[in-house]
């Protein structure tokens, strides 16, 4: 099985959380710490980020070769809904399905080949904007915001990956202490 991003996520942190926790953002300093943002959240969210889940909300593609197993999550949730399912058949023929595909207990015999089966579906913290269906609400944890900001900050003071003076440290890294609990080991 392989999950993809379709449609990559808005950040969750804004720039202008980011100036507050900084205490100070100078103008000029604004697009390097969107930069530092999309980092700090790539390294967080989404399939190959940290913590194994996806943060934004975000169009994601699973691939898989067999139907999951009835009560079987999708990776990277938490899942917000399914968009679209696509499958090839045992004869070869490529069909479109609805979400009652995985909850139903007979499914279509698949081909069974890695990739016969896409399930498309939108993952991460949030809900669909009650004023227009095609926008995102982010509701992201507010650990998981802090993580983000916390790394921001650290990357921002210490623009280098160790600390010069002395003995050459690693950053400590307390933003382990706010992300494991919402950690998926894979």
């Amino acid at each position: 099985m392989s999950v993809h991003v379709v449609t990559p996520p808005s950040p969750v942190v804004t720039t202008d959380e980011i100036a507050k926790h900084l205490g100070d953002l100078p103008a000029e300093d604004v697009p390097y710490a969107a930069t530092l943002i999309a980092a700090a959240t790539a390294w967080i969210d989404g399939p190959g980020g940290w913590v194994g889940r996806a943060i934004g909300v975000q169009l994601l593609e699973a691939r898989l070769s067999e139907w999951p197993c009835q009560g079987e999550l999708l990776p990277c949730p938490p899942l917000v809904e399914v968009e679209s399912i696509e499958y090839v058949d045992a004869a070869g023929v490529t069909r479109n399905g609805g979400s009652e595909l995985l909850e139903n207990l007979t499914r279509p015999k698949l081909r069974g080949r890695d990739g016969d089966l896409r399930i498309r579906y939108w993952a991460g913290y949030g809900s669909r904007d009650p004023d227009d269906a095609d926008k995102w609400v982010s509701a992201a944890p507010a650990p998981i915001k802090v993580a983000i900001m916390m790394l921001v900050a650290q990357w921002y003071n210490t623009r280098e990956a160790t600390v010069v003076g002395g003995s050459p440290s690693e950053m400590p890294f307390a933003v382990d202490a706010l992300l494991q609990p919402f950690r998926i080991y894979r």
